[in-house]
């Protein structure tokens, strides 16, 4: 069936594909759209809306399945069906900002990661990778193998996180060695687990600018 979802957040992954992820607009659930095994992203001829980029706060009707892969980890994956993705409207920050959490931790824990096991320990009605957040952001930039990497850092209640961007067109716009402090809206997502150490990372995977 189709989802109407507002897209909320278009992150990088294995080039060129993209992970998506938004809120559906009748239930207020978040829904990741899965390609394949789901963890290499959304191809590009299969995400895109009458022939562009899906962009932050569009909403696009998906033709989605009831099931998806890594739910264990990523409760909200549902697989992708076959058809075409329709833009069907725009939602405004405002109207989006009433799904920001208002307290309690970011996906678990107050650090960048978390281990499978504790993630697994977490109760099913509890367990999410996808969050929204309001923050005074403070953006930096550090040098990486792959050229450069924004950070966002920011309180949350009583805790501050710091957390790569991975939002594509943010990311690819802000300055190498640059600085900037806004008030945001961030999209926070937990990737699938890590081989190297069994640990899924939390990414900023969406960036709207107050």
């Amino acid at each position: 069936m189709r989802r109407n979802l507002i897209i909320l957040a278009n992150s990088r992954k294995m080039r060129p594909n993209r992970c998506i992820a938004g809120i559906d607009a009748q239930t207020g659930e978040w829904v990741r759209p899965c390609f394949g095994k789901g963890e290499e992203g959304v191809p590009w001829d299969v995400r895109q809306v009458d022939g562009a980029e899906p962009q932050l706060l569009d909403m696009v009707a998906i033709p989605l399945a009831s099931d998806g892969p890594h739910r264990d980890v990523q409760p909200e994956n549902c697989r992708l069906l076959k058809g075409a993705w329709k833009g069907v409207g725009k939602a405004t920050v405002k109207q989006v900002a009433k799904y920001c959490q208002k307290s309690g931790l970011i996906l678990h824990n107050v650090d960048r990661r978390i281990h499978v096991s504790k993630l697994q320990n977490v109760s099913e009605n509890e367990r999410k990778s996808l969050c929204l957040v309001q923050a005074r952001v403070d953006f930096s930039t550090e040098g990486t193998y792959r050229g450069k990497r924004v950070n966002a850092a920011f309180m949350h209640g009583s805790h501050r996180y710091c957390f790569p961007v991975t939002d594509y067109e943010y990311e690819r716009r802000f300055p190498a060695y640059g600085t900037a402090e806004r008030d945001c809206l961030l999209t926070i997502s937990l990737g699938t687990p890590y081989e190297r150490d069994n640990c899924c990372y939390k990414f900023v995977a969406g960036v709207m600018e107050l």
